[in-house]
């Protein structure tokens, strides 16, 4: 009888859709745009795999709600600044879950430009600006993960 074995697995959430948007007190605004992919690894999972075990497997609903939340409640130089949130979202998932030894989170941003009118930038008017899109990718992986006797 021949045997499978899993060598490298990732699973997760991608195309979750964030807008975040800074009031200044001023009446300035900005914006960010991103679609965000979470993907998730770690040895604990093999057996969601090899025997259709799902208790560790962080639902993707899960990790998209996660996403949200850091987007709102973080604070806005953490979210507005695509490499920094990417790595916010990935530390977190890395924390929160002993379980999860890898997360790489890939964030693509939409460019918006300022509304210009009499030669001045407009504080809150925006308009989409092109196809041209940027991204970022940050990758956590925990240095020592928990053994599976460790978490019992």
């Amino acid at each position: 009888m021949e045997t499978s074995i899993v060598k490298s697995q990732a699973y997760g959430k991608d195309r979750v859709r964030v807008v975040r948007v800074v009031r200044h007190a001023d009446g300035w605004q900005e914006i960010a745009d991103y679609s965000v992919r979470c993907l998730l690894s770690g040895d604990q999972f093999e057996s969601s795999y090899t025997k259709g075990d799902n208790k560790l497997v962080v639902a993707t609903d899960s990790q998209k709600n996660t996403v949200f939340y850091l987007a709102k409640t973080l604070p806005a130089e953490k979210v507005m600044v695509p490499e920094v949130f990417a790595s916010e979202v990935a530390a977190f998932m890395v924390n929160k879950y002993a379980h999860v030894t890898t997360c790489q989170v890939k964030i693509i941003t939409k460019p918006w430009e300022r509304m210009a009118f009499d030669n001045k930038g407009h504080p809150h008017s925006f308009y989409r600006e092109g196809k041209e899109t940027r991204w970022t990718e940050a990758v956590i992986t925990k240095v020592n993960p928990p053994s599976a006797e460790q978490r019992k």
